[in-house]
């Protein structure tokens, strides 16, 4: 009940933004609430969303008992909704499987059905090593996680 209340709240606060909303995490004493953008989040847009949902739950004196703290996914969180997705278009990810198969590669594209990993297969064949591409479809049913691969050298890169 609570956190349909609190995604009432950020929705009616980001609605008409490219601003969207990717999770809501609940302790006994603190409100998470995610929240990113295309060309990323701004410190300014995170104080608006926790003001505003602030204010509203003061009312209920919801906020006696718990913390309220807005801020953007940390790079280590797994992508949780589509816009994160359609975000990391052309970035490294990992991809982890129900079946347990992790995969890496390049992030080709992102729709409502699943995304397309572009993974470069490296094979030993007749004493020599060759590399391929292959453009694995995944739907969101197949996908456990997806992180997004980061390294030191990736981003000195960036």
């Amino acid at each position: 009940m609570l956190k349909e209340k609190i995604i009432g709240l950020v929705e009616e606060k980001i609605a008409g933004t490219e601003i969207f909303l990717v999770d809501i995490k609940l302790s006994p004493s603190k409100i998470m609430v995610y929240i990113d953008r295309p060309e990323g989040i701004k410190i300014e847009d995170c104080v608006a969303v926790s003001k505003h949902v602030q204010d509203q739950l003061e009312e209920s004196n919801i906020l006696e008992h718990h913390e309220l703290e807005v801020s953007s996914p940390g790079m280590d969180e797994p992508l949780k909704v589509l816009p994160q997705y359609r975000k990391r278009i052309g970035k490294e990810v990992n991809v982890v499987t129900f079946d347990g198969l992790k995969h890496s590669g390049i992030l080709e594209s992102a729709d409502e059905n699943g995304i397309v990993l572009k993974e470069i297969i490296a094979r030993k064949e007749k004493g020599k090593k060759e590399k391929s591409i292959v453009f694995n479809p995944f739907s969101f049913t197949q996908i456990k996680e997806t992180k997004i691969a980061f390294s030191f050298e990736n981003a000195l890169k960036s």
